[in-house]
């Protein structure tokens, strides 16, 4: 999904400069030649020998009608329907209906099925079995492996719906935005163009040209062009969000009920020290990796119940504590660890003693993995920390400059007939846009280190974000 706090932000400061700087050029500066393309040779793919595929326009675009001049109006975008859902229930759908979630409750249900075939086999089975008693007992830790697994999935999906709900109602403001600065630079325009109709005298235009009124009119069509690519990143944020959520339009039609991006006040102090102890505390990662270091010293027990037999099963033939999804490290630009993955052969061969001391090396590794696992979730605490950290100071920072660029812009306007360089009006108007632009994106990256902060914690910190 692309990034559509960045692409916005980029795409109103680029606009907007275009339009500050060119309108205040020369207007007598000479035209530069654009450089000749040099297009290589493609080899065009062969068509299919079968399927014959044509586009036709089956549908006729609302909006779309050539106007005078030969100019097209811009269609009026895509048409959300359904009933409004709030966060709330936009998670509420996501637990109920997401399919990796139900595929984790399946398999708590297997592993609840064998526990229980388990607990059938009685005390004349350990006869035969003298390791049964300790394979039950392993079969435990599987069922509070299972619980942790589903805790983690959910915590997952909670923050999966909460960015996805919060990135499109983000670039419904930013559209907003964008839309505002080009209505605005269109008043401008024609406000210019009528001072250059009537007015003779050139000196009294205080350097207006008509070139000059062209350059802002080609500012304006690439804040349209802005315009159209955030209204894009809502259809492709909505559509991330229907995924995570097993609603298809067709299915389940819903639309997004916020329409601005709250402001979180922050009640109870966060330090790196509360949400550090609260991600060792309550993280289901870590209850799942106990789970396996449990099982594996077990496994040690139960190879020393069997003093015959050269060949013995381990848990990993027939237990339920699973391989799991491991970081794996990263040493480039961005410096991430890998963790520790656990290893346990389908059976153990040799002597009783010979089958301990293997088993006992295989425990020795779901130590090391239970530290290693230990070390991330601290580490991945304290960066969200930090994350969180520089968001607030970020959003902070932007309230103070958007303050400012709100009283320059109504400066500007009150004394428009006063200043003499007129993109000086210009410049003050898309400052005002870029530095809202900012804002929002500061205040949704605020929101989504909040949403990260509380799957890092797993739930010690729950924001209250409205509609909950």
């Amino acid at each position: 999904m692309p990034r559509f706090a960045t692409r916005m932000f980029f795409a109103l400061l680029l606009g907007g400069l275009a339009i500050a700087l060119r309108t205040a050029e020369a207007a007598d500066q000479p035209p530069v030649m654009p450089a000749l393309a040099v297009n290589p040779t493609v080899l065009a793919p062969q068509a299919p020998t079968h399927h014959h595929i044509r586009f036709q326009n089956l549908i006729p675009i609302a909006g779309e009608k050539e106007k005078d001049g030969g100019k097209v109006e811009m269609p009026p975008g895509f048409v959300e329907s359904g009933e409004f859902l709030s966060l709330g229930e936009c998670i509420a759908v996501a637990l109920e209906r997401q399919p990796s979630l139900k595929a984790v409750k399946a398999s708590m249900a297997a592993t609840q099925a064998g526990y229980a075939a388990l607990l059938k086999f009685g005390t004349p089975a350990t006869i035969l079995s003298p390791d049964l008693e300790i394979r039950k007992q392993q079969a435990q830790r599987g069922l509070a492996a299972s619980t942790a697994e589903y805790q983690k999935a959910q915590n997952e999906i909670v923050q999966d719906v909460t960015r996805l709900y919060y990135t499109a109602v983000y670039a419904k403001q930013a559209e907003a935005v964008a839309t505002d600065l080009g209505d605005h630079l269109k008043e401008l325009i024609a406000i210019a163009k009528e001072i250059l109709k009537n007015e003779p005298d050139p000196k009294k235009l205080d350097g207006l040209t008509r070139t000059k009124i062209l350059l802002m009119e080609e500012g304006v069509l690439k804040v349209r062009q802005k315009q159209g690519q955030a209204r894009i990143g809502r259809q492709q944020a909505l559509a991330a969000l229907r995924q995570v959520m097993a609603a298809t339009e067709e299915t389940y039609p819903f639309r997004v009920k916020d329409t601005e991006l709250p402001l979180m006040a922050q009640k109870v102090p966060i330090t790196k020290e509360l949400v550090v102890e609260q991600a060792l505390c309550r993280r289901p990662e870590l209850a799942l990796a106990s789970a396996g270091v449990d099982a594996f010293r077990l496994e040690v027990y139960a190879q020393g119940k069997i003093p015959f037999k050269r060949k013995v099963p381990t848990l990993a033939s027939g237990a339920d504590i699973h391989s799991k999804e491991i970081p794996q490290a990263q040493r480039g630009k961005e410096y991430r660890p890998g963790g520790v993955t656990l290893e346990m052969p389908p059976q153990l061969v040799g002597s009783k003693f010979d089958r301990v001391c293997r088993a006992m090396a295989f425990s020795q590794r779901a130590d090391a993995m239970f530290e290693s696992a230990q070390s991330l979730v601290r580490l991945e605490a304290e960066n969200g920390y930090f994350e969180f950290e520089l968001a607030t100071d970020k959003l902070n920072s932007l309230k103070a400059q958007l303050d400012l660029a709100h009283d320059i812009r109504d400066s500007a306007r009150d004394n428009g007939q006063n200043v003499k360089d007129k993109s000086v009006i210009v410049q003050a108007e898309v400052l005002a846009a870029t530095t809202q632009a900012e804002y929002l994106e500061a205040v949704l990256q605020h929101l989504l280190s909040l949403s990260a902060l509380e799957r890092i914690t797993a739930g010690g910190i729950q924001p209250a974000f409205p509609g909950r």
